[in-house]
Formats: C-alpha cells, structure tokens, sequence
C-alpha cells in the first residue's frame, strides 16, 4: 500500500509520487479534497487527490488535462453529454467515481464508448435515510410543520392539531431493500397495525415484520405509503394520476428515494382534491436546477412553493442520506475504489462491466 497525498493544481501542499495516480476532485464534489483525507491511510502511495478549482463541465476540462489526472472523484446535479466523456478520454481520465450510490449522472453508456471505468458505493448507512423518514412520517402525523409555523406567529391554539398514532395505522413500503427493511424494522417499534411490503425481489428478514403483496393492494390498504425503491426508467412517475387515485383518501406518502419516482403536478392535483392528506418529500424531480440559474430552477422553485403551500407538506433538501455515519461510509468506500482501480486497473463496485 502506498500514501495518498492532497494537493490543489493551483497550490500543492504535499508529498508527491511519480508512480501514484492523480485524481481530481471538482469543486462542486462536496467538501472537496479535505472531506477524504481523513479516510486516507499513511504509509501509502497508491493515489494523490488533486483539488480542481472549477466545477465539472466540458470547458473546463483543460484543468484535468493540466493537473495529469487518471481518475476522478465525481459528482453532479445532471449528466453530461457524450463530448464531455470523450474529452475526458482525451486528457488522459481512465477512472471516474462517484462518491454516491445513485449514479443516473453518470452517462454509462459514453463512458463505455471511450473505455472509461466507473464505480459508486452500493452500500452505506441504510439507517440514516431509515430514520429520517421516520421522522418525517410522524412529523405529518402530528402536524409539526402547523405547529411550528403557529407557534412562531405566536399562536398557541390546539384547535386543528389533533394528530394520528401508528398504531392504528396501515404502513406499505414500496421497495424493501436495505434501506426499506431498516424503515420496517424502526416502525415496527411502533407497533402499527400492520405494515405491507412491496418488491420485486423478497426475502425472509422482513417476513419476520411485514406481509407481502402486490402494489395494487399496497396501494389500496395503506395509510401511510412510503417509497424506498431504486429509480429505473419502468417506474418514473410510478406515483401519478392513476396510482394516486387507487390510494386510500387521504394517504399520507412520503418519498425518501428519487425524485422521479413522483409526478409533482399529479401530486398537486391530489392535494387540491383532497386525496391526499399529507406529503414528506426528501427528492423531488429537477431538484438539481435548484442549484442553476435557469428557466427550469424557476419551475422547479415554482412546484415546490406550491407544495408548501399547504401546511400537510414537509420538505427537506436531500438529505435524508446526511449523517456522519453514511458520509464516513461513502468517503471510505470511494477511497477504496480509487485504491483498486490504482493497484488492479478494475473495483469490486465497477459499474461497468465487460
């Protein structure tokens, strides 16, 4: 094992190898280069992290070139176009990975065409995302947000607050992975009526604290349904007209998975109906133009004002996944992947394979 060293193109601090390979980190990967140094080991040499001044864009992949970078550590709001991975090939790139499990922004299929490997880390804390949406669950029940909102006006009525108890709850989570199981296993706890279960792959861990069924019945049984599931392109907008309106009135539905899986303006149709009665958002569809200054941004803001506009609705920026757990894990495994792209040209957590 070798040292991994940190230094910025514009201003090296550190130690450097000659036979190490240099990964960049664009300044829009959050935290930068500092975030993993404390997951680097000494004695080592295998990688230098180079801190590139620029956010990741095609015109500015001249400062890769520059900085002599192999691999890259990467993240982004949204996918790049072929001409970015090409270019990458060009200026010497053979690694890049995301220090995320998500990677819909990555373009697999481009970075197949120009022979550049890509890893993400499958596997992080399932219980922080677990626990916030627990949280926001009995947030919506116990309409947190009206009372927050009341109490900093300074109204201190309890007319309207009355809240629901789990207990006498149906719950369905729809995908029950790892992170879906974590979420069965902390409501269990609290002893709801029932919890339903949805997936396409089962297991006996949660037969032990739910029943499966068909999305159909979830649907159409559950009080409270929250989405767990992976994004793929067969179930954007699985939440929509039709799927809402096979729900029970008055469904609260939080989604702590991607944003896509729900069709917002399908969303807002259900609340000025009344069909549903409370919404937990952690994603939501185009959320990373909330970070540009563009048209979409303002279309993006524009839906999740009038989300807001009903006090039944929680919104958190993302970051159910944001613990110091899950960031330990996620900084440890995209090291790790860098460390075996550096000493075997191939990783355990490749996304792309032959």
């Amino acid at each position: 094992m070798k040292y991994i060293g940190i230094s910025y193109f514009h201003a090296p601090f550190c130690r450097k190898d000659e036979n190490a390979m240099r990964v960049g980190i664009f300044s829009n990967v959050r935290g930068g280069a500092a975030r993993f140094a404390p997951y680097v080991r000494l004695g080592c040499d295998d990688i230098e992290l180079i801190g590139l001044p620029c956010e990741a864009a095609l015109d500015t992949i001249e400062t890769v070139k520059k900085a002599k970078c192999e691999g890259l550590i990467y993240y982004s709001d949204h996918k790049e176009d072929e001409p970015f991975y090409k270019a990458l090939a060009e200026s010497g790139v053979k690694y890049v990975v995301t220090c995320s499990a998500g990677y819909d922004h990555l373009n697999i299929e481009a970075m197949k065409r120009y022979g550049i490997k890509g890893a993400n880390v499958p596997r992080y804390s399932p219980n922080a995302i677990s626990e916030h949406t627990v949280m926001i669950v009995l947030a919506l029940l116990r309409k947190l947000r009206t009372q927050i909102l009341r109490v900093e006006h300074g109204n201190f009525t309890t007319t309207g607050l009355q809240g629901r108890e789990l207990r006498n709850m149906v719950v369905g989570i729809v995908g029950a992975g790892r992170i879906g199981y974590t979420t069965i296993q902390c409501l269990s706890g609290f002893h709801p009526k029932a919890i339903l279960a949805y997936d396409i792959y089962e297991n006996n861990d949660v037969r032990q604290y739910a029943s499966y069924v068909t999305l159909d019945e979830l649907y159409a049984k559950a009080d409270v349904i929250i989405f767990h599931c992976a994004y793929t392109k067969e179930n954007y907008h699985m939440v929509n007209d039709e799927a809402i309106q096979a729900m029970k009135d008055g469904v609260v539905l939080v989604n702590s998975a991607r944003g896509p899986l729900f069709d917002t303006q399908s969303v807002l149709r259900g609340f000025h109906s009344g069909k549903i009665g409370a919404l937990g958002i952690d994603v939501i569809e185009g959320e990373g133009a909330l970070r540009k200054s563009s048209g979409s941004q303002k279309d993006v803001a524009s839906d999740i004002r009038k989300l807001l506009s009903y006090e039944n609705v929680i919104f958190t920026a993302h970051t159910a996944f944001y613990t110091d757990q899950a960031d330990y894990n996620l900084c440890e495994t995209t090291i790790q992947n860098l460390r075996q792209y550096a000493q075997t040209g191939s990783c355990d957590n490749e996304l792309i394979r032959e």
